[in-house]
């Protein structure tokens, strides 16, 4: 086997060495990303919509699952932050009566 099949060669380029894709092995590959089939590429969130009824009742089951034994001002002031944090007004009696929910279960 002679020495030129086991280094790289120097490149032309502005930096001179070895081209990336000249490792041996060609291991090593200059941003030629394949995506597959089956490789999540995207956020899993984004790939479903999802409705207002199910934002509010997927808030309301963290939150009793986080501060469910907490009071209910305690509750209500965690439901108006995560509402906030998805951009969701709900008002002060929704909010009330969902912490009195997750308060009384």
């Amino acid at each position: 086997m002679s020495d030129d099949t086991r280094a790289p060669q120097p490149s032309n380029g502005p930096g001179g060495g070895a081209d990336a894709a000249d490792s041996v092995g060609g291991a090593v590959h200059q941003d030629r990303k394949l995506s597959h089939p089956d490789e999540q590429s995207e956020p899993a969130m984004d790939m479903h919509a999802t409705d207002d009824t199910a934002r509010i009742q997927g808030v309301v089951v963290q939150t009793r699952a986080d501060v469910g034994d907490k009071s209910e001002e305690r509750i209500a002031d965690v439901l108006r932050q995560r509402f906030l944090d998805i951009g969701l007004d709900l008002g002060d009696d929704r909010i009330r009566a969902l912490a009195a929910e997750v308060a009384g279960s």
